[in-house]
């Protein structure tokens, strides 16, 4: 069963979750993303924490209103991808909010969204990615000027098979490591089809 199908059903699946249990997804959540090591899925969520240390917190009552959150994977990973959040009190701004709506409405209209992100790319298709100097390739370009969702971005590195060959060859080592982590650490989450998105760009670049 792939990662993306498991976290469908984890959103299909609901439970009463406590301040604890909402303090234990958020970590992992940010270890997930912040961490090589570390994997969300792979270790279900889980930490090892202690419950009784929890209670003293001075921030306990954030993961009380985040335990009753519809979605709190939902909520936390897009803020992460967008904007990097570091303290559970920011999840409950305006800001936060907008994000996650934002997101909600890119994974449901995200063929969409591909279709028209791609216009952008260089109609050599090959050469959107080709490092050229140990220098930024065209595609990152993009997406580090917002004119590509990071959906798009991911679901392109998924399909083609980049990150390795810009792993090596990219010289800059502190922008790019970023992206290239983000990136990987982003695709269990999105859910699309593969042979259906591999035709758009057949389509698009014959």
């Amino acid at each position: 069963m792939s990662r993306s199908i498991c976290y469908q059903k984890r959103q299909g699946f609901r439970f009463k979750m406590t301040g604890f249990d909402a303090y234990q997804n958020f970590l992992s959540l940010k270890q997930h993303f912040t961490s090589d090591s570390y994997d969300f899925f792979k270790y279900n969520g889980k930490l090892n924490l202690d419950s009784s240390k929890f209670q003293l917190r001075k921030d306990r009552f954030f993961f009380e209103k985040l335990a009753k959150k519809k979605d709190l994977v939902g909520l936390v990973v897009s803020n992460v991808i967008d904007h990097n959040i570091a303290w559970v009190g920011d999840l409950f701004s305006d800001k936060a909010e907008t994000t996650y709506n934002n997101w909600l409405k890119r994974k449901e209209s995200i063929t969409y969204i591909f279709k028209n992100d791609i216009s952008n790319l260089l109609v050599d298709f090959n050469q959107n990615f080709i490092v050229r100097d140990g220098q930024h390739p065209h595609l990152l370009k993009l997406i580090r000027q917002n004119k590509i969702s990071f959906e798009t971005f991911v679901i392109l590195a998924d399909i083609v098979g980049f990150i390795p060959h810009w792993n090596k060859n990219i010289k800059e080592n502190i922008i790019w490591p970023i992206y290239s982590r983000k990136c990987l650490k982003y695709r269990p989450f999105i859910v699309y089809d593969r042979a259906k998105f591999k035709a758009i760009l057949r389509e698009k670049f014959k």
